[in-house]
C-alpha cells in the first residue's frame, strides 16, 4: 500500500510541475507577445481637464510622437470635471492592457485624492506609475490694471483690500487652487476663490479684468504678459527659472513658499509590467528629443523623466504631504 501511495504522489508532483510550468510558459510567452506587439490597436490617453492647460499640452505633444514612433493613434480625451476626478476614476477602472492611460499630475495624483473624505480612487493603489514627464513652477499673475509691481507690493494691496481681490483655479483642490490658499495664509490676505473647469478659460477672465490675479503655469500667462496685459510678479519654485532669470521667486518675499506641478503618465493598476517598461522607455526617449524640450521649455515646463518605481515613490510622497497640508488649511471635502 505503501508504494501504491508512492506512486501516486510521484505521480501527482509530477503533473504540477506539468501545470506549473505550463503557467510559467503562458506567462513568459505573454510578456514575450506584449513587449514586441503592444500596442496592437490605438491607444486613449485621458486629460482630465480642459484642453488648452498645461498639462493637456503636454499630452498632446506626448501623443503626436508615441503616433510617430508607433504607428499607432493616441486618442487624446479630455475628461474634465471634479477637479480632475472625473478622468482619473474612469482610468482606474479601465482594463489593465497599456490601451487606456492618464495624463496625470500632483493634483490628480495627490491634493485631489487627499481633499476628499471618500475619494473614489486611491493613487497608491489603483495605478501602476509609468513615469514622470515634466514639472512647471506656478507663478504669481496679475492683471495689469493693479498698481502692484512686486509680490511684496501685491499682499500690501490685498491687506487693503480684504476679501476684493480674486483668483481662478483649474477647480476646487487642484494644484492652482492649493496655491493660493496656502500664499493667502504665508502671506497673512484673504482672497476669493473662483473655480473653473480648466486654466485656459480663466486665464481669459482675467485678461478681460473680471479676476484680478492667479497662480498659472508660466506658459499660459507669459504670452499675454509680453503683450502687456498681465504682469507677473514671481515664481513658485525654490530657485528663479532658468529660462526668465529676472523673475524673483515668491520665497524671496514669502519665505518658504513653494509651488510646483508636475506632469506624468500613469495606467490602471495591473497593467503587466513590460508593458509598463515599454511606455517609460520609450517617453525618456520622446522627451530626451530637442523639439520636445524646446516646446516644453516655451509653455514654461521642465522636463524630465523617471523610472516606474522612482515615480511611484513620488506619489506616495505627495500624498503624504498634501494630506498633511490640506487637513492644516481645513480643505477636506465631504
Amino acid at each position: 500500500m505503501n508504494e501504491d501511495y508512492n506512486q501516486f504522489m510521484r505521480i501527482k508532483t509530477i503533473a504540477l510541475l506539468h501545470v506549473v510550468t505550463l503557467i510559467a510558459a503562458t506567462l513568459t510567452s505573454f510578456a514575450a507577445r506584449a513587449q514586441t506587439v503592444y500596442p496592437e490597436k490605438p491607444i486613449r490617453l485621458v486629460v482630465p481637464f480642459a484642453a488648452g492647460g498645461a498639462l493637456d499640452v503636454v499630452g498632446r505633444i506626448l501623443g503626436q510622437k508615441l503616433t510617430e514612433s508607433w504607428g499607432r493613434q493616441i486618442l487624446i480625451d479630455n475628461r474634465l470635471g471634479a477637479a480632475g476626478n472625473i478622468g482619473a476614476e474612469f482610468v482606474a477602472k479601465a482594463a489593465p492592457d497599456g490601451y487606456t492611460l492618464l495624463m496625470s499630475s500632483v493634483t490628480t495624483q495627490a491634493i485631489s485624492m487627499t481633499s476628499l473624505s471618500r475619494p473614489p480612487y486611491d493613487f497608491v493603489r489603483d495605478y501602476a506609475p509609468v513615469t514622470m514627464v515634466a514639472s512647471a513652477p506656478l507663478a504669481l499673475v496679475i492683471h495689469a490694471s493693479l498698481p502692484a509691481k512686486s509680490t511684496r507690493e501685491f499682499i500690501a494691496l490685498a491687506k487693503a483690500r480684504p476679501g476684493e481681490l480674486n483668483y481662478f483655479s483649474s477647480g476646487t483642490g487642484t494644484g492652482t487652487h492649493l496655491a493660493a490658499e496656502i500664499f493667502d495664509q504665508m502671506a497673512g490676505i484673504k482672497t476669493l476663490h473662483v473655480p473653473y473647469k480648466g486654466g485656459a478659460q480663466g486665464v481669459s477672465d482675467l485678461l478681460s479684468g473680471q479676476l484680478q490675479f492667479a497662480f498659472s503655469t508660466i506658459g499660459l500667462a507669459l504670452p499675454h504678459v509680453e503683450t502687456g496685459r498681465l504682469r507677473m510678479l514671481g515664481v513658485g519654485s525654490t530657485k528663479r527659472y532658468t529660462r526668465l532669470p529676472n523673475l524673483p521667486t515668491i520665497a524671496e518675499s514669502v519665505k518658504g513658499y513653494e509651488a510646483e506641478q508636475w506632469y506624468g503618465v500613469v495606467a490602471p493598476a495591473n497593467t503587466p509590467s513590460v508593458i509598463v517598461n515599454k511606455l517609460a522607455n520609450e517617453l525618456k526617449i520622446i522627451v530626451a528629443q530637442p523639439d520636445v524640450r524646446e516646446r516644453f521649455y516655451s509653455q514654461g515646463i521642465e522636463p524630465t523623466s523617471t523610472a516606474p518605481a522612482e515615480f511611484a515613490n513620488v506619489i506616495k510622497a505627495n500624498v503624504e504631504k498634501y494630506s498633511k497640508i490640506i487637513k492644516q488649511l481645513g480643505l477636506r471635502q465631504d
